[in-house]
């Protein structure tokens, strides 16, 4: 009837995805019925989908007003600034993984925004110093928010209050970030031994809270070594934001392997456009 199928038991019940033509969208449901008891289907557009993500390319900031607070972040991918502007960012500075923004990068992205409340979001932890040094040159009230990874940053967005104080906004920030754990899946540059992992040059490597824990042939076993280790199952929030260089039928695709075996977990896929790094996980 179609491709991609997964098929799972959980509970009882019996989970299944496929991806078949939108002519025959209803064939595998007459087919079901015809052999036990639908609870529950979710039919989505792929190609609706993609068009949706084109559609979003343009990102639209939070307009700051004066005497509120505004938030800078640091992103590694456009799919990820349009998240952080859908949270309420007001300026966006491109950087990450080997791609770090100056001290002047970041002050420019705040010094002409009409309010002189600012709260900085690096995350990474190679871009904190800059961030500090950026707050040291202005004399604007600017809090510096350590977060070291992107799910610690949109962790601590769903703690701003706009028109709160700043300190104590800052402060509620932070506590937030300790919330969230960061898988990352990327692709081995060199071959290497680190806390009893092995690596080989080319090999998939998954990294935990930024510590190295796995070390895999394939991305999607990559990504479930990595949960793994990470006790997801205690977890209730699991959310992909895939890289550059994966389609979201993949994305989509692991996604349904990581139902399969979790099946208590909340699944989201959502496009990050990030480079290097295939996924970067949020897991809450």
């Amino acid at each position: 009837m179609g491709t991609s199928i997964q098929v799972g038991r959980a509970k009882g019940c019996i989970r299944m995805h496929i991806h078949v033509p939108t002519e025959n969208r209803y064939t595998p449901i007459d087919y079901i019925m015809g052999i036990g008891t639908v609870t529950k289907v979710a039919i989505e557009n792929l190609l609706a989908q993609m068009d949706d993500i084109q559609k979003s390319a343009q990102i639209n900031f939070a307009a700051v007003e004066p005497g509120h607070i505004a938030v800078v972040v640091v992103s590694p991918g456009s799919g990820l600034s349009r998240i952080f502007a859908s949270l309420g960012v007001a300026a966006v500075v491109a950087g990450g993984q080997t791609m770090n923004p100056s001290t002047q990068d970041i002050l420019s992205s705040f010094e002409n925004l009409p309010t002189d409340k600012i709260i900085i979001l690096p995350n990474n932890k190679n871009i904190v110093m800059a961030a500090n040094q950026a707050k040291d040159v202005t004399v604007k009230q600017v809090r510096v928010v350590p977060s070291r990874t992107v799910p610690q940053g949109l962790a601590a967005m769903l703690s701003l209050i706009p028109d709160g104080d700043v300190d104590s906004v800052a402060d509620r920030m932070t506590k937030a970030i300790s919330n969230v754990k960061t898988g990352e899946i990327t692709v081995a540059t060199r071959s290497v031994e680190i806390d009893g992992v092995v690596v080989k040059d080319g090999q998939v490597i998954a990294l935990l809270d930024g510590k190295l824990v796995v070390s895999a042939e394939t991305v999607e076993q990559g990504v479930m070594d990595l949960l793994e280790k990470a006790e997801a199952g205690e977890h209730e929030i699991v959310t992909l934001f895939y890289g550059e260089g994966m389609t979201h039928v993949e994305a989509n695709r692991i996604a349904d392997v990581i139902r399969n075996k979790y099946s208590s977990l909340e699944i989201e896929v959502q496009e990050g456009a990030q480079p290097h790094y295939q996924f970067i996980i949020s897991i809450e």
